[in-house]
């Protein structure tokens, strides 16, 4: 991978997954932010780079793909449902 917005994107893709729109992540986001950034450094990107690359704030980045797979599969469930 050429950049580290590249592996953010794509290690966030592969392994964030959805969870209930009412199950708290409570430490979820920030398990994820660790096991990115191990990954990261396995993959010879600086830590501060991937940090960079989610706006500064690596726990909130992973909160906020949490929330839109939330989101994604409540939509799915919704549409699921009307059929």
């Amino acid at each position: 991978m050429a950049n580290p917005w590249d592996f953010l994107s794509a290690w966030a893709i592969d392994n964030v997954q959805p969870v209930g729109v009412f199950d708290p992540p409570d430490g979820l986001a920030s398990s994820l932010a660790e096991q990115c950034l191990r990954a990261a450094r396995s993959a010879g990107f600086k830590e501060d780079a991937i940090i960079k690359s989610a706006g500064g704030d690596l726990q909130g980045f992973m909160l906020s793909e949490l929330e839109t797979g939330a989101n994604a599969e409540l939509r799915r469930q919704t549409e699921q449902d009307r059929t």
